[in-house]
């Protein structure tokens, strides 16, 4: 067991335990031929590169970061065709986490900590995930961006520590992460291997390459810390 001041460890899943470009890619293309079909948009196939800054945003964000001229009511149209999608292949086992996600998850929770899912995605998405995962083994509550609808990443956590003890440490591949954990003075974790940049990963406390690698990094900092 831990003996450190960190009880809790607030995740990110797309980029940080779910290897999401995996569904992503193709579930985008689908949605986007919804617009093709609507005449709002010229044909085109996206590939994954393409595709690297929409994972960890809203879609609202990412929809109408990128496609700013959209009419109202068609990015919501797009981004419900890619949500359908990418249910679809969560549940009928298409998706997959990174390698070495259940055995860090398994390693920090007979560690004592309790992890909490935190992530900017819809409700049915989170619990298709839950169910296909089995993240239930793991995880002592989720918190998402649909049933918390204009809340940042750091306002969520306002919840979040008000249900499970500090301290907290942060682990994702985003710059969203990394804000809360700024906004809270909380210890973090950036994921190299997600869809974030390093050089908005820099001011983390921990990088590391492997999601094998996180568990080692926050077993680290909270000896720091203690």
């Amino acid at each position: 067991m831990h003996t450190g001041e960190i009880r809790t460890v607030v995740f990110d899943f797309d980029g940080t335990l779910h290897d999401s470009m995996y569904i992503y890619e193709r579930a985008f293309n689908k949605g986007y031929q919804v617009l093709v079909d609507e005449g709002l948009v010229p044909p085109r196939t996206f590939a994954a590169a393409d595709l690297a800054d929409f994972i960890g945003l809203t879609a609202e964000e990412a929809w109408t970061k990128h496609f700013p001229n959209l009419p109202d009511g068609a990015w919501e149209r797009a981004a419900a065709r890619v949500g359908v999608a990418m249910d679809e292949l969560i549940e009928n086992g298409t998706a997959r986490l990174y390698p070495g996600v259940p055995d860090m998850l398994a390693r920090l929770k007979a560690d004592g900590y309790a992890l909490v899912f935190l992530s900017n995605c819809r409700l049915d998405y989170q619990e298709a995930s839950r169910r296909a995962f089995g993240l239930d083994v793991y995880f002592s509550a989720y918190y998402n961006a649909e049933e918390n609808p204009g809340k940042s990443k750091e306002e969520i956590f306002v919840d979040i520590a008000q249900a499970f003890p500090g301290g907290y440490a942060v682990v994702g591949d985003r710059y969203k992460d990394l804000n809360l954990a700024r906004a809270h003075t909380l210890p973090s974790v950036g994921c190299l291997y997600g869809y974030g940049t390093r050089e908005e990963l820099a001011g983390a406390t921990e990088l590391v390459e492997r999601a094998a690698d996180i568990a080692p990094a926050v077993e680290r900092i909270d000896a720091q810390l203690g």
